[in-house]
């Protein structure tokens, strides 16, 4: 199972958290992937083309610089992985907190599970829901979910999955947290361990949604 977390260059501290909670204390091998830096985007540099009508038109909005930044990331993210041969990855943000019993066998256990219990899932949640969600039927340490959680904090995806996410976000025109709902959910593939991994450790996001309603997070300056 090959492990990545995203991770801005400048995030310094971070990266020496992960490292130590993930790497040092638990024994995750962690493949740190360089994460598009939204400062970037708002002055102008996009790896992406970037239309604001085309984001108007299919989702009411235009996108925040942090929410281009963030699709960007994971696009690039799992095109890598994709190009490295990977028919299955688990994607980490760089904020997140083992729980008392993550190790990598029960990560892999659970994984597992999952797929045996849901054959067909493609994307398995592994982290604490920030907010409420909805399930469409709960077996065992597994929930198939119908109103997903936003956020990419903790997921493995298989590679069918990872095509299909990388299209989605190519497109510059949804931030990257709606895409569960959008593409997953439908097609009642997304789930989530109902004895979670991880958690986010409460700090500000990097992305900085300042249009994303209930769910925003104050820009890191």
């Amino acid at each position: 199972m090959k492990f990545y977390c995203l991770n801005l260059p400048r995030a310094v501290d971070r990266r020496a958290q992960m490292q130590r909670l993930w790497t040092e204390e638990r024994g995750f091998e962690l493949e740190f992937f360089p994460a598009v830096d939204r400062r970037d985007i708002a002055a102008g540099a996009f790896p992406l083309p970037y239309d604001p009508a085309a984001a108007r038109s299919r989702c009411g909005r235009e996108l925040t610089p942090g929410e281009v930044a963030c699709a960007t990331s994971h696009h690039l993210l799992l095109r890598h992985a994709l190009a490295a041969g990977h028919t299955e990855i688990v994607v980490m943000e760089d904020d997140i907190l083992p729980a008392a019993h993550t190790t990598p066998p029960a990560v892999n256990a659970a994984i597992q599970s999952a797929l045996t219990t849901f054959p067909r899932l493609g994307v398995l949640i592994l982290h604490e829901a920030l907010q409420p969600v909805r399930a469409w039927e709960t077996r065992g340490d597994t929930a198939l979910l119908a109103e997903p959680p936003f956020g990419f904090c903790c997921v493995w995806l298989n590679a069918r999955a990872m095509e299909l996410l990388a299209r989605d976000l190519a497109t510059l025109c949804y931030p990257a947290d709606w895409l569960w709902t959008r593409r997953f959910a439908p097609m009642k593939t997304v789930a989530m361990t109902t004895t979670p991994f991880c958690t986010h450790d409460g700090k500000d996001s990097y992305i900085g949604n300042s249009s994303a309603g209930p769910q925003a997070r104050r820009f890191i300056p």
